[in-house]
C-alpha cells in the first residue's frame, strides 16, 4: 500500500471507524480524543490502534492491536513496510497474531515475508513462527481478527511451523 501522508491519515481514521462498528473500545492517547499518525526522525510514519472487544463482565475482555509502519519513499510518498495484527482472548486463553516485519531477516531465514503466531494457552509457545498469508491492509487485518475472535479457538497444532 502506498500513499501520501493525508491518504494514510484518512486510512487510519477509516480503520478506527471500522473498529468502532464492531464496538471495539479504543484506547486513545491520554491527551487526545483522536487516533494518532506518528512521524519519526527519518520521516517514516506509523500508527498503533489498541482496543478491547465487547464482552461479559464475568469474563476477561479480549484485546486487539493493529500496528502499521510506512517508509518514506520521497516527498510526501510512503509505502507500508510492516504490520502487526494481534488478538489476545484471555477468556478463552489464546493469542494469535499476523505479522510482516523484519522482512529481510525472515526472507533470509525462512524464505517468507509474513508469518503468524499462535499461543494456546496464552504464553505457551510451541513454535515461534508459523507459516502465514499476506494481509492486504488494516481493514482485512481487522476483519481477520474479528473472524478469529468469533470462531472456535484456534488449534495451533494444525498450523505449519517455520522453525
Amino acid at each position: 500500500m502506498r500513499g501520501t501522508q493525508d491518504q494514510i491519515a484518512a486510512y487510519l481514521a477509516s480503520a478506527a471507524n471500522l473498529l468502532g462498528r464492531y464496538s471495539v473500545d479504543l484506547a486513545l492517547p491520554s491527551d487526545s480524543d483522536a487516533v494518532e499518525l506518528l512521524e519519526d526522525s527519518n520521516g517514516n510514519l506509523s500508527f498503533e490502534l489498541l482496543g478491547t472487544l465487547p464482552g461479559s463482565q464475568d469474563v476477561a475482555r479480549s484485546e486487539l492491536a493493529i500496528r502499521e509502519g510506512f517508509e518514506r519513499l520521497g516527498p510526501d510518498q510512503y509505502e507500508r513496510t510492516r504490520y502487526e495484527f494481534e488478538l489476545v482472548d484471555r477468556g478463552r486463553e489464546y493469542r494469535c497474531a499476523f505479522h510482516m516485519h523484519f522482512t529481510e531477516w525472515f526472507v533470509e531465514r525462512y524464505q517468507v515475508v509474513v508469518h503468524e503466531h499462535c499461543e494456546r494457552p496464552v504464553g505457551r509457545v510451541a513454535c515461534e513462527h508459523y507459516e502465514g498469508s499476506p494481509i492486504k491492509d488494516a481493514f482485512a487485518g481487522i476483519l481477520k481478527l474479528i473472524e478469529v475472535w468469533t470462531d472456535a479457538p484456534p488449534d495451533c497444532a494444525t498450523l505449519a511451523c517455520l522453525d
